[in-house]
């Protein structure tokens, strides 16, 4: 009995010290700030809650509803890479703030690990101003956000920790908007309606306007040169530019009679299709037929052996 108890004693102490790990609810934890609901509400919608939760150490850097609403009218892509930059992967109170922004200043953020973010963006500086005050700087910019307070601590778990303003990256806006390009050149294929002039063109009676005009020239005049050749005649020998071999060869009705000649073969095409068509049917017609006597006759012969 003793052993059987110790056991279960070890078990019981085991599911504890698991559940204290990853014991956070980020979600629930907010709930409890009202003047936090706009921010908790962004991470629920954004579904960065879960993301949070399945980490051993994490701090959060909230906002208060009056502050974070100037985001609201940004996209809900825009939303979610300035939330994650909130979101610092690592336990940091205010007294290893302290430490850090001493030695290494720069801090990782969520959205730095998504690979949306380019070059520094995601990364958070860390620095003290005025009389030794706590400041979150994005990398690239100097719009800082102020520490207001220390909101609620698991050492060394997760930290919540109040800010002045949104910490939004420089360019966020378009890296969101150029990461979603491709998405947008997958709803492109609208534009494929150019092709449509294609069927007008096999149709054969596309050709035909141009082949007429060709010929128009010629038909004028028989097998004389143009009207403009004429005038070039003037100042030399007529007889020379009367018959031009260029003029000739312009009024060749070869290419011109060829699509006339394609057209009946187009046309009569679709006349060809209803006749094989017919005749397949009544091929097939004829073969079942044929299967259904012999299947009877088989069926016959089978049960007059059977008597």
């Amino acid at each position: 009995m003793s052993f059987k108890s110790s056991s279960l004693l070890c078990i019981a102490l085991l599911l504890a010290l698991s559940s204290t790990i990853n014991g956070f609810n980020i979600t629930e934890m907010l709930e409890k700030y009202p003047e936090l609901s706009s921010f908790n509400k962004y991470i629920t919608e954004s579904k960065l809650a879960d993301q949070i939760n399945s980490r051993n150490t994490i701090t959060v850097l909230a906002v208060e509803n009056g502050a974070i609403s100037s985001i609201s009218g940004k996209t809900p892509e825009v939303i979610k890479a300035i939330i994650a930059t909130h979101i610092i992967l690592d336990y940091y109170d205010e007294k290893k703030l302290m430490e850090v922004q001493a030695s290494s200043p720069q801090l990782t953020t969520l959205y730095q690990s998504t690979g949306l973010a380019v070059n520094q963006q995601g990364f958070v500086n860390v620095s003290l101003i005025g009389e030794g005050e706590i400041a979150f700087t994005p990398a690239g910019t100097k719009d800082y956000s102020e520490l207001v307070k220390t909101v609620t601590t698991q050492p060394y778990n997760i930290s919540i920790l109040q800010i002045t303003k949104p910490l939004i990256a420089p360019g966020i806006d378009n890296q969101t908007k150029s990461a979603q390009s491709p998405q947008q050149a997958k709803a492109s294929p609208p534009t494929e309606t150019a092709k449509a002039p294609a069927p007008s063109t096999k149709s054969g009676k596309a050709p035909a306007p141009s082949t007429e005009s060709a010929k128009a020239p010629a038909t004028k005049d028989g097998a004389k040169a143009p009207a403009p050749a004429e005038d070039a005649k003037s100042p030399t020998a007529p007889e020379s530019a009367e018959a031009p071999a260029p003029s000739e060869t312009a009024a060749a009705p070869s290419p011109a009679e060829s699509p006339k000649a394609d057209a009946p073969t187009e046309a009569d095409a679709p006349a060809d299709g209803p006749a094989a068509d017919a005749a397949a049917d009544t091929a097939s017609s004829s073969t079942i037929i044929k299967m259904s006597l012999v299947g009877s006759c088989m069926a016959f012969a089978s049960l007059l052996i059977v008597l």
